[in-house]
């Protein structure tokens, strides 16, 4: 399977790194099998970091590797909802995963998931913010969170964005 990652430097060897802030499924290294939204990666990174060297790096990865331990969120749901959530303000204490695969929350989201995240009642609230997430056409992202699950991962191609 062909999966994506949009930065602005090369990375023959990915890694999983601390992140400088909350993301959707905690450290590790993400990545889509949507190009477009690797691409969107790509130029905000380089936007943020004020370089001009938007990157593609094209992987792939063996699904049939069966030794992962693998989270895979189908869609938006309330369990993703605290998932992502739970990642977002550092709370998560649920199992580890080698691999986590789910939507991305996006620009049009993340404002419907931080009420989530402030809400003092979660369970009244989430059905309301996964009745307004659900319309969004949301990107998906793979996670691998381990060195194990990058090992899995094989580097194709680096193209300009």
């Amino acid at each position: 399977m062909k999966l994506y990652h949009g930065t602005d430097v090369v990375i023959d060897e990915p890694r999983v790194l601390v992140p400088n802030r909350a993301l959707d499924f905690g450290q590790g290294f993400y990545t889509t099998s949507d190009f477009g939204q690797a691409r969107r990666w790509a130029l905000a990174v380089a936007r943020r970091h004020k370089t001009s060297t938007p990157l593609i790096h094209q992987y792939n990865f063996d699904e049939s590797a069966n030794d992962l331990r693998v989270r895979h969120f189908q869609t938006a749901t309330v369990e993703w909802l605290d998932f992502v959530a739970a990642h977002r303000l550092g709370t998560f204490r649920g199992p580890s995963y080698d691999l986590v695969i789910g939507p991305v929350a996006n620009d049009r989201t993340i404002p419907v998931i931080q009420q989530y995240m402030q809400a003092e009642d979660k369970a009244l609230f989430a059905p309301a913010a996964i009745a307004l997430i659900k319309p969004e056409t949301l990107a998906d992202q793979y996670v691998f969170t381990t060195a194990h699950a990058l090992s899995h991962l094989n580097l194709v191609e680096v193209t300009h964005a």
